[in-house]
Formats: C-alpha cells, sequence, structure tokens
C-alpha cells in the first residue's frame, strides 16, 4: 500500500514538473507501478490450487462467517484489490485524454484485471476470483473518479 502512495506521489509530482521532466517522472511512476503490480499478483505468491470463484461476493461471505482475526483478513484483501487498482485510473488520463472517460479505462482495467487472474490461474500463483476482478475495476473507477475531481480543483483557472 506504501508503494502505491509512493508512486503516486512521484505521478502527481511529475504533473507539476516542466512538459519532458513530467511526461518522464509519470512513466517511470507507471512503469514501476506494473513492476510492483507483477511482483504483488504473480512473482511473490506462493503456488495456489487450481481452482476458480465465480461468487462475486465470497470473501464478503467469508467475512461475516469467520473469527474477526480471519474477517480482517478478508477485508484487507479486497482493500487491497481495489486499492491495488486506482492508480491505472489515475496514469491512463495521465497519457491518454481518451481515458479520462469511464468507458475507455474500465474495459481496460477489466482486461487488465482478467489477464492477471488467468495468468494466476494457468501458473496455479492464484485462484481465479470473479470478485477480485470486480474489485480491480472499482479501483480503476476510483482512481479515474480522483483524476477527475483533482485535474478540475487543480485546473489553471484562464483570464
Amino acid at each position: 500500500m506504501i508503494d502505491l502512495l509512493i508512486l503516486l506521489s512521484l505521478a502527481l509530482f511529475g504533473l507539476f514538473c516542466a512538459s519532458a521532466t513530467r511526461k518522464t517522472a509519470i512513466l517511470a511512476a507507471f512503469l514501476a507501478y506494473i513492476f510492483v503490480v507483477l511482483l504483488a499478483t504473480l512473482l511473490f505468491r506462493d503456488p495456489a490450487p487450481l481452482s476458480i470463484e465465480l461468487d462475486p461476493i465470497a470473501s464478503y461471505r467469508r467475512a461475516m462467517r469467520a473469527p474477526t482475526h480471519l474477517a480482517v483478513i478478508e477485508i484487507r484483501n479486497i482493500i487491497l484489490n481495489i486499492a491495488m487498482f486506482a492508480p491505472l485510473g489515475i496514469f491512463l488520463p495521465l497519457f491518454f485524454n481518451k481515458f479520462r472517460k469511464f468507458r475507455y479505462t474500465l474495459p481496460i482495467a477489466a482486461l487488465a484485471s482478467l489477464s492477471i487472474e488467468t495468468t494466476q490461474f494457468i501458473t496455479r500463483r492464484g485462484v481465479f476470483a470473479i470478485e477480485d476482478l470486480l474489485h480491480n475495476v472499482l479501483g480503476a473507477a476510483l482512481g479515474l473518479a480522483f483524476f477527475l475531481i483533482f485535474s478540475k480543483i487543480l485546473k489553471p483557472t484562464s483570464k
């Protein structure tokens, strides 16, 4: 989580730099973000059984039935899946104006999440979970909403 905050800070810093420096800072932050996501979702994971979870609220069900310490783990995983894709919703519109619209950003987020879930399944580095895909897309949507709100706030006013 701290890694993602550092990357977002670097990207926001890039917004206030000269054009060439800004693009370089944002690109560096984006590449670092992709690297962190790949580490977290594929490389630093223990082998998992070949499994598909199609229940879109499985974690919520487990959290409600589990003892407190296990419920906290389920809730933490939900939050991390959402937070992991929020930067994608910020980075995409920084690169291309087209991605300042939900109808363009969310399919890319869904495709990226589907790629991760499929790779986890094939390599047995995680369970293919529909709810992870939904949480990832929600994260990208929240990231884009954050971007749109702050771009309006920080937009220079013309006289």
